[in-house]
């Protein structure tokens, strides 16, 4: 019977140098695992890279994942994990749950794992057990973010740093002009989460020209000119900070100049998240500037992530059932399988022996013939009609432990040894005879 199985490179096993020497791209050519019967799903993140296969040989799945990413073998019991079976669903069900990330509860892990399920479909390389795995994942993680609050506070710095400004703009944006300064992988985050709060209107300012305008044809955003000038950061209700400069690209005299040319006489909400810091912090001095840092970012975080582990009891529960579902399902299709396996080899003997006990039956007619094969048929069907029933009802948790256990469980042994115990003191005693 086929294994399920995942291996992979993830944060608990390396740090983020090795991590992405091992990234996993669409650009790879699969190294194939050699059997009819393999299936294959790999999901790569900022902090995974990980392959579920269903093989009959977990070592050649192995040597597809290590040969694909070309992971020298020194590496291999260094920065690799395995699970099998129920301990690797469990594993992509926290991970598709958002409990096995950097930060506990994150939510965008549900749609790489949602995209990872989709290119493999794509590739033809999921077949009906990972399809059916994938999208229990999906269910769990759906399940666990609307029935626990895990996903409900802001814990990444770029969540953190938009929450901030949502509640200083009396908790909505739709309202509201916002102004990402940066465009590269906290910019791009930064701005996502501002469409994701439906701000009313998106600005996106870089070094870098055509990233900001790629940036703002992703997230439906406006591109500035650089340097962000102060005409530029007057017209928009805040600004996020978030570029690798080494200096300031908000001077004093910039946000003073920005000062003057505000009309709407509401503070200007600056939150700078970069390390160097972006914006001088000066300005905190002027009236009419409320300046947050990386700091403050940090402090909304951590409180977040105390938050959040109140509800991790609650999504383990939701994943532990969830676990039994798959199991369950699992074990059924398996018990499917064996039952067409056994029923077309029996099938198999009986046409057999028909081929071989036809030609000794030349006397018969060829209605008598047809009764033989009936017979042939009904004897098959007979015999194999309770083990078809027990392999079908057998819970998953609940199989037999030993092999005269489990034959006498498929064939219902227990209870002919009881009618015929009970026949054999009938016939002992006789009707009307006593012992």
């Amino acid at each position: 019977m086929p294994f399920l199985s995942v291996i992979g490179v993830s944060h608990h096993t390396s740090p983020v140098e090795i991590r992405e020497r091992f990234a996993y791209t669409s650009d790879y050519a699969h190294d194939e695992i050699s059997s009819p019967e393999v299936e294959t799903v790999w999901l790569s993140t900022c902090n995974r890279t990980e392959m579920y296969s269903i093989s009959r040989d977990i070592g050649a799945a192995e040597q597809s994942f290590l040969g694909t990413l070309d992971i020298p073998s020194e590496f291999t019991s260094q920065c690799t994990f395995r699970l099998e079976g129920d301990e690797a669903v469990r594993h992509l069900f926290r991970v598709a749950s958002g409990l096995d990330s950097l930060v506990v509860g994150e939510g965008e892990i549900l749609g790489q794992v949602r995209r990872a399920l989709a290119a493999a479909q794509n590739n033809v390389s999921a077949g009906p057990t990972l399809t059916r795995l994938f999208e229990y994942a999906l269910a769990t993680g759906k399940r666990v973010r609307s029935e626990t609050e895990i996903n409900r506070y802001p814990a990444s710095v770029s969540t953190a740093a938009a929450s901030i400004v949502q509640q200083r703009r009396y908790g909505s944006l739709e309202d509201s002009s916002v102004l990402v300064i940066g465009a590269g992988d906290m910019g791009r985050a930064v701005a996502r989460c501002l469409k994701g709060m439906k701000t009313r209107e998106i600005g996106i300012a870089n070094r870098t020209h055509a990233r900001a305008e790629e940036l703002a044809s992703e997230t439906g955003a406006r591109a500035l000119e650089w340097p962000v000038g102060p005409e530029d950061l007057a017209s928009y209700d805040a600004a996020i900070c978030c570029t690798s400069a080494n200096g300031f690209v908000l001077t004093r005299s910039t946000v003073e100049a920005a000062l003057v040319h505000g009309e709407s006489g509401e503070p200007m909400q600056l939150v700078d998240i970069a390390v160097p810091r972006d914006i001088d912090p000066d300005v905190r001095s002027l009236p009419g500037v409320r300046l947050s840092n990386i700091d403050d970012v940090r402090v909304v975080v951590d409180d977040a992530l105390g938050k959040r582990t109140r509800f991790v009891e609650s999504a383990e529960d939701i994943i532990s059932e969830q676990v039994d579902g798959f199991m369950y399902w699992l074990a059924v299709r398996g018990a499917a399988d064996s039952i067409r396996l056994m029923r077309e080899r029996a099938d198999s003997i009986r046409t057999g022996e028909l081929d071989w006990a036809m030609p000794k039956l030349s006397g018969l007619s060829q209605s008598e013939r047809e009764i033989v094969k009936q017979l042939s048929t009904r004897l098959v069907n007979k015999l194999l009609h309770t083990p078809t029933l027990r392999l079908r009802e057998m819970p998953a948790d609940n199989v037999p432990d030993t092999p005269e256990a489990l034959v006498r469980y498929l064939f219902d042994l227990e209870s002919d040894t009881k009618s015929n115990g009970n026949d054999a003191r009938t016939s002992a005693t006789g009707p009307g005879r006593t012992t």
